[in-house]
C-alpha cells in the first residue's frame, strides 16, 4: 500500500487534475446556485492542501540539494 501512495505523490498530472476538477465542481456548483455538499468541500481542500504540500516539499529539497 506504501508503494501506492509513493507513486501517487511522485505524479505530477494526478497531483494537478484533482484538485482542478474539485476546485473547478465546487465552483461550478457555487455560480449556478447549488449547494456544495460539505464532502466535496473538504475533498477539494485536501486535494488542495496535499498538492500544495507537495510543491513546498520538492522546492525545500531542491534548495537543500543546491546548497550542497
Amino acid at each position: 500500500m506504501a508503494k501506492f501512495w509513493d507513486l501517487v505523490e511522485r505524479s505530477v498530472i494526478v497531483q494537478s487534475v484533482l484538485p482542478l476538477a474539485f476546485g473547478g465542481a465546487v465552483i461550478y456548483l457555487s455560480v449556478v446556485g447549488h449547494p456544495v455538499p460539505e464532502l466535496l468541500a473538504h475533498l477539494t481542500w485536501a486535494c488542495v492542501s496535499f498538492w500544495m504540500g507537495t510543491k513546498i516539499q520538492h522546492a525545500v529539497d531542491t534548495n537543500r540539494a543546491n546548497r550542497g
